[in-house]
């Protein structure tokens, strides 16, 4: 009977099991191992409020490579007049992918169990094709493969906060934070960063302090934007993508060519970044890593604000606080910040000025993204796994390193046949795997790789 363990039940863990379940060959067990429990959530899904949307239109959400329309039909069960281009709450998307763990479950031959419990270590077997697998509680697991399907982690610390790191006025995790746990009516607070964590966070907060005063703090003062609200546009087509490609594989020249498309329709320019998708990773790995390190430094900010939009509805709610001044932006850096009485004390650099701002905020709150640097984890299995050298960071500490089979490559260089990767931390090598169109496709990938291993 051979056993595939999958360390993680986020959105791939939990589409990576559903796989496996309709295609492992008889006979198969699979144990799903989660620290909370809680299955199908992760932190993308796992939130309570409705007031979180999705970022991606219901159409494209789908969990199911063969089955294009299964999240959109789920939908309509509660808005029957639910369309491709609607935005649905990521709660009622944590629903969803639970029942599809469940009926997989109850549909397939294979053994599967969920555990929850913390993996304390992961040792290969003397032959190389079994791994033991000991968690906190002591239980021990063997395996025949082993998933890592981690998705995100807690932001890192900006540097100038490291003096905020233990102190209750500093908020590292932001998807751990409760607004209503803020007690003044009407709080100061700080959201570093303005992306789309930054927009969740603005959200709770306008809900449970219709006081607050909120200001927005990023190194370039870049605005969220939003997606339209049916989707696509019609009538519009565009060669980006080839010409790209047929182009020279440097960053000046994917700007340049991209800046003279939009500048030909700019009313189009989301339909322009979204044909960017299906080639945004042969683009990737057409440059060199100088090429990516200047990509990183000068281009990933705003790449993100323009690919990575929020819902209409939730753009709505962002405009209207900041057209009656409840929010306020600033374009700079953090110089210092200490803790003062009952607030933080903080000293800000706005960009283009040698003026410094002194300001004070009942909360500062880290809205920076999520940290995908292991070398900047710290999470007790990635520290593990980091320190006996089976994973390790990519040269650029965007993720980790991964082989074309999604086997994880060793600190010492070899590829662990034993061991896969699915999750955003692909985007090492693969750039675009953050969202459910790509994963989806990747765990059914690794999937095809490991019941072809195990003689299905």
């Amino acid at each position: 009977m051979k056993h595939l363990v999958i360390i993680g039940a986020g959105f791939s863990g939990t589409v990576t099991a559903i796989e496996f379940l309709k295609r492992a060959p008889q006979g198969s067990r699979l144990t799903i191992i989660n620290r909370s429990g809680k299955m199908a959530r992760g932190l993308a899904y796992g939130t309570n409020s409705p007031d979180h949307l999705l970022n991606v239109p219901a159409g494209n959400m789908s969990a199911l490579v063969d089955e294009p329309n299964s999240f959109l039909n789920y939908f309509r069960q509660f808005e029957p007049d639910a369309h491709s281009g609607s935005f649905v709450s990521r709660k009622l998307y944590g629903t969803y992918l639970s029942e599809l763990l469940d009926l997989a479950k109850e549909q397939s031959r294979v053994q599967c169990e969920s555990v929850a419990g913390e993996v304390c270590s992961i040792e290969p077997q003397a032959d190389g094709t079994k791994a033991l697998i000991v968690l906190q509680t002591g239980e021990q697991i063997v395996a025949d493969h082993v998933v890592l399907a981690f998705g995100n982690f807690p932001p890192a610390t900006p540097r100038g906060l490291q003096s905020l790191v233990d102190s209750r006025f500093y908020v590292e995790d932001p998807w751990a934070f409760k607004a209503e746990e803020i007690h003044c009516e009407a709080p100061q607070v700080l959201l570093i960063g303005s992306g789309l964590t930054a927009v969740d966070i603005l959200i709770s907060l306008l809900r449970s302090h219709p006081k607050a005063s909120i200001t927005m703090l990023s190194r370039r003062g870049l605005l969220p934007t939003d997606h339209r609200e049916k989707l696509p546009a019609p009538g519009f087509t565009t060669n980006i993508g080839a010409d790209l490609l047929a182009g020279s594989a440097t960053v000046a020249d994917y700007v340049r060519q991209v800046r003279r498309e939009v500048a030909r329709s700019p009313e189009h320019w989301r339909e322009i970044v979204a044909a960017l998708r299906p080639v945004t990773s042969e683009l990737w790995s057409r440059l060199n890593v100088v090429e990516r390190q200047r990509f990183l430094r000068h281009v990933q900010p705003h790449w993100d604000v323009y690919r990575h939009r929020v819902a209409p509805q939730t753009f709505r709610i962002y405009q209207d606080a900041l057209a009656a001044s409840r929010i306020k932006t600033i374009a700079g850096r953090i110089v210092s910040a200490r803790v003062a009485g009952e607030c933080v004390s903080m000293t800000i650099m706005p960009r283009g000025s040698d003026l410094n701002i002194d300001c004070s905020f009942d909360r500062v709150i880290n809205c920076t993204g999520p940290c995908t640097d292991i070398r900047k984890i710290s999470d007790p299995l990635i520290s593990y796994l980091s320190k006996e050298s089976m994973i390790q960071a990519d040269e650029l500490g965007v993720g980790i390193a991964v082989a074309q089979d999604y086997s994880v490559v060793s600190g010492s260089g070899s590829n662990l046949q034993w061991l896969s990767y699915v999750g955003p931390m692909l985007k090492a090598r693969l750039w675009e795997a953050t969202a459910v169109p790509e994963l989806r496709q990747h765990a059914r990938a690794l999937v095809a790789k490991i019941v072809e291993r195990f003689g299905g």
